[in-house]
């Protein structure tokens, strides 16, 4: 049959499908070394560097050149080549839209898509707080990712009240939606009132009510907050082989 969804969703198959023909397995191996501090403390590496040349991701093409290397390296002397430490950021995420509350909702609290939904619903409808019904959070089925104005405020309000001055950013965070044909109808899921803390409705919920709301309240608390600050520092730890070849392994952490 042929109609506008049939024939666009027949090409992409078809599509994918040559793909998948055409493609050509090639093996390639990567060699990790585990490696002690002078203290005992435990870290890994990689392999990076043979001879002063960057290795390529398919530049270890089989086992007998793995072994090889392996032979070469093992038991050597290993010292520190270089260390470099440099300041990072890690930007928040945006609060929860319905895939991305799903996707976390499996992976951090081991619920099924149609599980983390039917609880969603359940605290969107609203449960019962000190003798009335009370919703919880905004409507779940949805691809927006901004927030209105006063939800902004309020959860601003909420990251001073809980974590104090140096977590707030001078300027509001604001997020948009990058995916085509989004439907943005609705904001993105969050707690209806941000000063509603998980832990003062805990009583009124069951175990997984009380996990999934907790989730979406740390969620949009943390989308609101300072970026975090790290130090990204990296390591090459060399090593002359059996062979004559200097060996070069890398850590960062």
């Amino acid at each position: 049959s042929a109609g506008r969804v049939q024939s666009v969703a027949l090409r992409l198959i078809c599509d994918r499908e040559l793909e998948i023909e055409a493609f050509r397995a090639q093996e390639f191996w990567t060699i990790d070394g585990t490696f002690l501090t002078p203290q005992g403390q435990e870290f890994q590496a990689s392999l990076n560097a043979i001879a002063g040349k960057k290795l390529g991701k398919l530049d270890i093409k089989d086992e007998a050149s793995a072994r090889a290397i392996e032979q070469a390296v093992k038991g050597q002397p290993f010292k520190v080549d270089q260390i470099e430490s440099k300041p990072a950021k890690r930007h928040p995420y945006p609060p929860f839209r319905t895939s991305t509350l799903q996707q976390e909702a499996s992976r951090k609290l081991g619920f099924s898509s149609a599980r983390t939904m039917q609880i969603a619903q359940r605290l969107y409808e609203g449960v019962e707080l000190g003798g009335e019904t009370v919703g919880l959070i905004t409507y779940m089925r949805t691809d927006g990712v901004d927030m209105a104005p006063e939800a902004i405020a309020s959860t601003r309000n909420a990251i001073l009240k809980n974590f104090a001055e140096p977590y707030l950013p001078s300027v509001p965070r604001h997020y948009t939606t990058k995916a085509k044909n989004a439907q943005e109808a609705h904001e993105a899921i969050r707690p209806t009132e941000m000063s509603r803390h998980p832990m003062s409705v805990r009583r009124s919920l069951d175990e997984d009510q009380f996990a999934l709301y907790e989730l979406i309240w740390k969620r949009t608390i943390a989308s609101q907050m300072e970026s975090a600050e790290l130090e990204r520092t990296t390591a090459d730890i060399g090593t002359d082989g059996r062979d004559g070849k200097h060996y070069s392994f890398r850590a960062t952490g």
